[in-house]
């Protein structure tokens, strides 16, 4: 867990201002006995998840597709090529939304805008990290030699500032 008490506060009045703002149909879906805390949600998206990123295209089109991302700080995060047509995308309209959907029970669901730096900036260092964590127990040592070719190759790390935010996770149905 990367997040301090006040960004876990921080996260929570996310959650809560999101939920009031929330229309009658996404209500029917987050009720009270479902949501998530900002410490629940944590405590379940530890490390690398996968999350599919919708981007906006020149034309106005959608464009969505899977990432690597990382709650930090109470935060989504992710990386992406210099060359990627998402970064295209998002150099030239940082909307971005993203969601976790691991299973049926559980969804996390983000809008806002992205904060582009580059993958070697001081501030993408907890994503870096995060990378090595999960990668290196998976891929083995030489995996850390990859996440320094992307400070080289120009990639991009991409931080949400969330503007929305709902989480739920409902217990499994049983047989």
């Amino acid at each position: 867990m990367f997040e301090t008490a006040d960004e876990v506060a921080a996260l929570q009045a996310l959650l809560d201002h999101s939920i009031a703002q929330a229309g009658p149909h996404l209500r029917q879906i987050f009720t009270d006995d479902v949501l998530m805390s900002a410490s629940e949600l944590i405590e379940r998206m530890p490390g690398m998840r996968l999350l599919t990123v919708a981007t906006v295209s020149r034309d106005g089109r959608p464009i969505a597709g899977a990432v690597d991302g990382y709650l930090l700080h109470g935060e989504l995060w992710f990386s992406s090529g210099a060359a990627a047509v998402r970064t295209a995308h998002l150099r030239r309209n940082a909307a971005v939304s993203a969601t976790w959907l691991p299973d049926e029970t559980t969804q996390l669901i983000v809008h806002g805008e992205v904060e582009i730096m580059p993958f070697g900036d001081g501030r993408a260092a907890p994503l870096r990290q995060a990378m090595i964590d999960h990668y290196v127990p998976v891929e083995g040592p030489e995996w850390a030699h990859f996440v320094d070719e992307l400070v080289d190759d120009g990639s991009v790390a991409f931080r949400i500032a969330a503007s929305k935010a709902f989480a739920y996770h409902r217990a499994p149905a049983r047989p």
